[in-house]
């Protein structure tokens, strides 16, 4: 069954164009290390889920043996294709695994927190798949929002203000639209022991996301067959066992696949 997140979320993907919004080849300082210390691990057979623009995806083909990359966003995949011909590129909902065979992949990449669209139970279950669908000593490389994390958020009724009068006709049509959305998905958001659902400021208030925290999140991948190796804040430094790093919005992780029992 598709949850009512998914469906908000997905159709906000589906039908919108964030093509300019994604596009280019700038990695953030947490990316640039994870390609650099975990190069090797790139090497072999590749899945991007929500690839995108193609942003990252350029420097996965450049070092993958294979690249695969599949987003909701038939806007997204048709630039992916244009851009890197030499990767294969899928519209796919990346709840939709079934069809790729257990070990199918070397490595798993999902990037820019694409698996906190879903909730709870759908998170879950793609994390189970992606174990599956990876090789017996494959990686999975994602990135979480951080429920500990003091970033505060903007109000949705906060308008700056600046010269430009169209950039300013602009920041006002969409504050209107932010707190219409607000009070539309605010319902939804939720705070549980492990995890917190919440409509945050991402695209005037129209998506609703996951967060965890660095410890929830290992447990989580331990329950599902995976092994933590790192997990480094924004800036791409370390964050150990029991480290909330406060200042940083998003975590990002690598695990290994441990085989079943």
């Amino acid at each position: 069954m598709t949850s009512a997140i998914a469906n908000i979320n997905g159709r906000v993907w589906r039908t919108g164009n964030f093509v300019r919004a994604y596009t280019g080849r700038a990695l953030r300082p947490a990316e640039v290390m994870l390609l650099v210390r975990h190069r090797e691990r790139f090497a072999g057979r590749i899945l991007e889920l929500g690839a995108g623009a193609g942003r990252v995806s350029g420097y996965l083909i450049d070092l993958a043996s294979s690249y695969h990359g599949i987003d909701l966003s038939p806007r997204m995949v048709e630039n992916g294709r244009a851009l890197y011909p030499d990767g294969t590129f899928e519209v796919r909902d990346l709840r939709d695994l079934v069809t790729f065979a257990d070990g199918s992949f070397d490595l798993v990449f999902a990037g820019y927190n694409v698996l906190d669209v879903l909730d709870d139970v759908e998170r879950r279950r793609v994390l189970r798949e992606i174990h599956r669908i990876l090789a017996r000593d494959g990686a999975l490389v994602m990135s979480s929002h951080n429920r500990a994390s003091s970033a505060a958020s903007s109000s949705p009724a906060r308008v700056e203000l600046t010269a430009n009068p169209l950039r300013l006709a602009y920041r006002v049509v969409g504050a209107a639209a932010s707190v219409r959305n607000r009070r539309r998905l605010a319902g939804f958001e939720r705070e549980e022991a492990s995890y917190a659902i919440r409509n945050d400021a991402a695209h005037w208030y129209r998506l609703l996301h996951y967060y965890i925290g660095r410890d929830e999140q290992e447990r989580q991948l331990v329950e599902v067959g995976f092994t933590l190796l790192d997990c480094l804040d924004e800036e791409g430094k370390s964050v150990r066992a029991g480290e909330p790093a406060a200042a940083s919005s998003e975590l990002h992780y690598v695990a290994l696949r441990l085989p079943i029992a």
